[in-house]
C-alpha cells in the first residue's frame, strides 16, 4: 500500500468510517499436513457421519460446509435440528482459545464488525479488551425483531452483527447449500430485512476491510451488491494464507466494488495497521514474570535448549525461570509446588515420557491445570516430541506452543531446530504480553 492509502485508512478509522467484515477463511490450523479453517474442520467432522451412514459424496468437496451439510440431511432420519446440535457441539469444543489475530483486531477503533463465521471469537476478544461489545444476528428463516440502537454503536461499545446467524441460536445458522440460496434470496427481497440500523451504516463514504472471504463464491457478489457496496467505497482485502485469489476474480472485484488487494497477509496487515493508527504507548517498566518449566527427566537436554532460548528474556528481566534442577538437592516437593503456585506462567514440556510420568500427573500437572482453571496462571504446553497429548481432555483445552502444533524434534516439519525454537519464543512473548 502507498502512503496515500495508509493515510486514508488511518483517517477513516479516526472518523469511524471503517467497517470490518470477517469471512469463513479466518485463521485455522494445520491438520494432517493441511491448513484448514474452522468451517472446513466442521465440514470434515460432518462428513464422517456420511461415511458411517454409507452415504456417497464427492471426496474433493469434503471441506465445503454447505455441500456436506446438505448431504448430511440425506441421512435416513436426519433432521435439521440434528445438524444444528452437532455443529453447535463441535464449535463449542473447538473455539476455546481465541486466535491471536482477533486480539489484534480488538485493539483497532472499530464500531461495527460484520461476522459471517459461526464462532464468537470477535465478541470475546473485544470483551477481553475491556470494550462493551453488543451482539446481534440475522435469522434468514424469520424476523426475530431485534432492537438495535444505532446511536449507541461506538468504538467503545462496538456492534458485532452475525450476518450468517449465531451458534447461540443454531436455527439461524446458514449451513447448507439450500440455506445459502434461501439466505441470498431473502436478503435481496428484504424478507426478513437486515435492520435499517445495520444497512444504514453502508454508504458511499465508508471504507471496508474484508478478511478471510472466499471471493470465488458467486453468492458473495450478490451479498455485496445487497449491502450497497459501490465504486466510490474504499475496500481493502489482505491475503488470506493458503487461499489464493484468481486474476479474473481480482479484476472483477477491483472494477465492481473498488477492492484493493493488499499484498500483505492478514496478520501482518493487521499489525501494520495497528502500528499506524494507534500512538505509541509510553515506555513502561518491565514487570518480571515468574515462569516455571515442568518436564520429565528424560527431556532435560531439550529443556536446556529451551532455557538457552529464554535466557535473553531473563537478561531483559522479562521473565524469571524456575525448573527442577534449579532447586537444591533434597528440596521437598511441597516447596517446589509452592513455587509453581507463585508463578505467573507454567510451561509443560510434552513428550511420551511426560505423559507416562504418573508422579508428574498427580502433582505438578494437576496443580498447573487447577491454576489455569482458576485463571491464576497462564499454562502453555510446549510440544517437544510427537506424542498422544490430544487424547487428554485436560491438555486438549490448553493452547500449545507452537500454535502450528509441530513438535520441536520433528525434522520433517522444520528447516532447523533453531527455526522451531525461534517460532516458539516469538509466540511465547506475544502470549505473556497480553
Amino acid at each position: 500500500m502507498n502512503v496515500l492509502q495508509w493515510n486514508r485508512l488511518s483517517r477513516d478509522f479516526k472518523e469511524e468510517r471503517c467497517i470490518l467484515m470477517l469471512g469463513p477463511r479466518m485463521p485455522g490450523k494445520l491438520a494432517d499436513g493441511q491448513w484448514r479453517s474452522l468451517v472446513e474442520e466442521l465440514s470434515i467432522h460432518l462428513s464422517q457421519f456420511l461415511v458411517d451412514s454409507g452415504i456417497a459424496f464427492d471426496e474433493q468437496s469434503k471441506r465445503e460446509l454447505p455441500y456436506i451439510a446438505q448431504q448430511f440431511l440425506s441421512i435416513e432420519g436426519a433432521r435439521r435440528v440434528d445438524l444444528e446440535d452437532i455443529s453447535k457441539d463441535f464449535l463449542e469444543q473447538n473455539t476455546v482459545e481465541i486466535p491471536d489475530i482477533y486480539h489484534q483486531l480488538a485493539q483497532l477503533p472499530l464500531h461495527l464488525i460484520i461476522n459471517t463465521t459461526p464462532d464468537d471469537y470477535m465478541e470475546r476478544a473485544l470483551r477481553e479488551r475491556g470494550k462493551t461489545c453488543v451482539s446481534h444476528y440475522y435469522n434468514f428463516q424469520r424476523d426475530h425483531h431485534e432492537v438495535i440502537e444505532g446511536d449507541m454503536i461506538t468504538v467503545e461499545q462496538p456492534l458485532v452483527y452475525n450476518l450468517f446467524g449465531t451458534m447461540a441460536q443454531p436455527e439461524s445458522l446458514v449451513l447448507t447449500d439450500n440455506n445459502q440460496l434461501e439466505f441470498i434470496r431473502n436478503v435481496v427481497k428484504d424478507d426478513p430485512r437486515i435492520p435499517n440500523e445495520i444497512l444504514g451504516q453502508f454508504d458511499h463514504r465508508k471504507t471496508y476491510l474484508f478478511l478471510g472471504f472466499n471471493l470465488e463464491n458467486w453468492q458473495f457478489r450478490l451479498l455485496l451488491d445487497s449491502l450497497n457496496l459501490r465504486e466510490e467505497n474504499s475496500t481493502f482485502s489482505p491475503k488470506t494464507p493458503h487461499y489464493p485469489v484468481s486474476p479474473k476474480t481480482r479484476e472483477f472485484y477491483a472494477k465492481r466494488f473498488s477492492f484493493y488487494f493488499v499484498e500483505q497477509e492478514m496478520e501482518a496487515f493487521t499489525e501494520s495497521l495497528s502500528a499506524k493508527i494507534q500512538p505509541a504507548a509510553p515506555q513502561e517498566r518491565v514487570e518480571t514474570q515468574t515462569v516455571f518449566i515442568v518436564s520429565d527427566g528424560k527431556d532435560e537436554p531439550l529443556q536446556s535448549e529451551l532455557i538457552t532460548w529464554l535466557r535473553q528474556m531473563e537478561h531483559n528481566r522479562e521473565v524469571e525461570l524456575w525448573y527442577r534442577l534449579k532447586f537444591e538437592v533434597g528440596t521437598e516437593d511441597s516447596d517446589i509446588l509452592d513455587k509453581i503456585r507463585e508463578s505467573e506462567v507454567v510451561l509443560l514440556l510434552l513428550s511420551p515420557d511426560f505423559l507416562a510420568n504418573d508422579h508428574l500427573h498427580q502433582t505438578k500437572l494437576r496443580l498447573a491445570l487447577d491454576l489455569h482453571e482458576r485463571q491464576e496462571a497462564k499454562v502453555f504446553p510446549i510440544l517437544l516430541r510427537p506424542s498422544d497429548w490430544e487424547s487428554s481432555a485436560d491438555l486438549r483445552r490448553l493452547s500449545p506452543l507452537p500454535s502450528s502444533r509441530k513438535p520441536v524434534t520433528d525434522a520433517s516439519e522444520w528447516d532447523s531446530r533453531d527455526e522451531a525454537w525461534q517460532t516458539i519464543i516469538n509466540e511465547f512473548k506475544s502470549r505473556i504480553s497480553r
